[in-house]
């Protein structure tokens, strides 16, 4: 229970509503309560002499009060269940909010179908609870509290004998309780488990249906949905034995009530009409009653919601600004970029280090080229650099100043990125290519595209830069999603451009044009490139081996063909596999 506690400032910034929420409460059960009186009363005027004009008062201030009852209760709902409606939109702009904020290793060990199913199915069940659940918890309270007192007005022994099974629902309550919120816990995990698959499935839908899988996956799909199903199941089995009990002890309550009060009838110290009143009174306790299982279940599945939530939401990012971050940093900022005896381990792996002592320094305008053997930490380290990841040793400099003393939003200002897998959005080219464009002008778009030689195809589609593409950019190509990717970065207008092995889908004549592209038109831009190609990296500045974390050796393309080492056999390495690919 104490997880809800999170939600106490949401309810403090909607205070007043909720006041107004229960003061209605009030207003509706007080009227509620009054109204049985007249039935009493007109069934006592009918047990003597009585003109039908007082009957029908009696009846009369019954409907009003009635309505009375009904109106106020219409208001309960238009505050409480709207306000629960608004913090809901408040809880899903914070959750979808503080997902922006966390870190990349967060997302690394969390699945995507795990934090829709949070951010959907427990965000539903908090709901529930702060409009159902709030609501009818209080109403139970006044209309049990307000029913109480009428009843005890009218015979306190009857009230005594109405009230004998409590003791049991109270324990019903809190042991049945407990194994409802347990079983919903598991519930709500199968749940993510599910939208994990399916979000995988669809996103994957090509593999695959490439694979033939379909009926596998499928059938992996019916065993998750299987134990879904009878998880439910047998929370639905609890709950049922839950209403059962307290409709049970409720009818129960009635039989002495109607016993007694018929001896007391006999005897002549009730009236058929006080007796009558009475059973209204406990009637009305029904539903409050059974709500209290109902309302019980919905706190229940609440807080399990809440503490999965809890665990995003209390989640910090491994990476954030520092306190002495200069806010009014420039973006001009002198794009020169330093390594200094940088290390890195990824959290769990401390005594596998991917990178060890690197150690270089790229100047204002210079292209620099990292080659390695696959998994040798060239990814890795281009991933320092916008502080996606932290060194575990070492500094990463810019300007001369150390990275983890700037702002992240302005120190990502500075660095156009493009990673290995390519990502597009279902939008237009154009919207996809601005999505790094500050100014948002069209003029920076085409530029953009012409840098990255992707201008003329984009002419060839029908509807030009305003062509929709599917999701993550099907209907194009390997290559145009990567030169739509490199455009994207490009429009950024960054003083530092990575790209990691981002030209691997394209050809040698339409890589060498963009880089000629990135040479005349981005003079001042300093270049970082990760590539397999030694057609690619030949023309960079400098050229930096890594092999196993470590830099084996650097120089230009002619001093490191010169030494006849690492770089010296991928090169000859590539010869051979062009020729025998030109002779197949």
């Amino acid at each position: 229970m104490k997880n809800l506690l999170h939600l106490k400032t949401y309810l403090i910034n909607y205070r007043w509503k909720l006041a107004y929420g229960v003061f209605f409460i009030l207003l509706t059960n007080i009227f509620a309560i009054l109204a049985p009186r007249y039935i009493g009363s007109a069934v006592d005027r009918m047990g003597g002499e009585f003109t039908l004009g007082q009957v029908m008062g009696d009846i009369g201030l019954y409907i009003v009060l009635a309505a009375l009852s009904g109106i106020f209760l219409f208001l309960v709902r238009q505050h409480i269940i709207v306000t629960s409606r608004r913090i809901e939109y408040d809880l899903k702009n914070d959750y979808y909010s503080h997902l922006q904020t966390l870190s990349r290793s967060f997302f690394d060990r969390t699945s995507t179908g795990e934090l829709i199913s949070r951010g959907t199915n427990d965000l539903n069940a908090v709901r529930d609870f702060l409009g159902p659940g709030i609501m009818y918890s209080i109403n139970t309270f006044f209309r049990l509290f307000f029913a109480i007192i009428a009843m005890a007005a009218i015979s306190p022994q009857l009230t005594l004998l109405a009230l004998l099974p409590a003791p049991l629902l109270s324990y019903a309550v809190y042991s049945i309780g407990k194994s409802i919120q347990k079983k919903t816990k598991s519930i709500q995990e199968s749940y993510a488990d599910i939208t994990n698959l399916v979000q995988e499935n669809i996103s994957g839908i090509r593999v695959v249906k490439s694979y033939t899988r379909e009926d596998a996956e499928a059938e992996r799909f019916q065993q998750l949905n299987e134990t879904y199903y009878h998880k439910n199941i047998a929370l639905a089995r609890r709950q049922a034995l839950f209403f059962a009990i307290l409709t049970s002890l409720l009818a129960l309550s009635l039989i002495p009530v109607i016993w007694v009060g018929g001896i007391k009838v006999v005897n002549g110290s009730m009236t058929i009409g006080g007796v009558t009143q009475f059973v209204i009174y406990v009637s009305m306790l029904s539903w409050p009653i059974i709500s209290i299982g109902w309302v019980t279940n919905i706190i229940q599945k609440a807080a399990s919601a809440q503490s999965r939530l809890n665990e995003i939401l209390m989640t910090e990012p491994d990476i954030t600004d520092p306190v002495t971050a200069d806010r009014n940093m420039q973006t001009n900022i002198q794009p020169s970029l330093r390594f200094e005896n940088v290390s890195f381990s990824y959290p769990g792996n401390e005594n596998s280090p991917v990178l060890e002592d690197i150690s270089f320094s790229i100047e204002p305008g210079n292209k620099v080229a990292i080659v390695g053997a696959t998994g040798s930490g060239k990814s890795t380290m281009v991933n320092l650099i916008p502080r996606l990841y932290e060194p575990t040793a070492g500094r990463v400099l810019i300007g001369g100043r150390d990275i983890r003393t700037l702002p992240l939003s302005g120190l990502r200002s500075l660095v156009g990125f493009v990673p290995q897998s390519n990502f597009l959005f279902s939008d237009t080219i154009a919207s996809n290519i601005g999505y790094g464009d500050r100014e948002g002008t069209m003029e920076t778009i085409i530029e953009s595209s012409r840098i990255a030689n992707l201008f003329d195809d984009v002419n060839d589609f029908p509807a030009g830069f305003e062509t929709m593409l599917g999701e993550k950019g099907i209907n194009l190509s390997g290559g145009q999603k990567q030169r739509t990717c490199i455009a994207r970065a490009l429009a950024w207008k960054p003083g530092i451009l990575v790209l990691d092995d981002a030209l691997s889908a394209v050809d040698t004549s339409t890589e060498a044009a963009i880089f000629q592209g990135l040479l005349e038109k981005l003079p001042g831009t300093s270049l970082l490139l990760i590539s397999h190609r030694i057609s690619t990296v030949k023309h960079c500045d400098r050229i930096i081996v890594i092999e196993n974390g470590k830099i084996a050796e650097t120089g230009s393309h002619e001093e490191l063909l010169a030494r006849g080492n690492l770089y010296a056999d991928l090169y000859n390495q590539q010869l051979l596999e062009d020729e025998i690919s030109s002779l197949n």
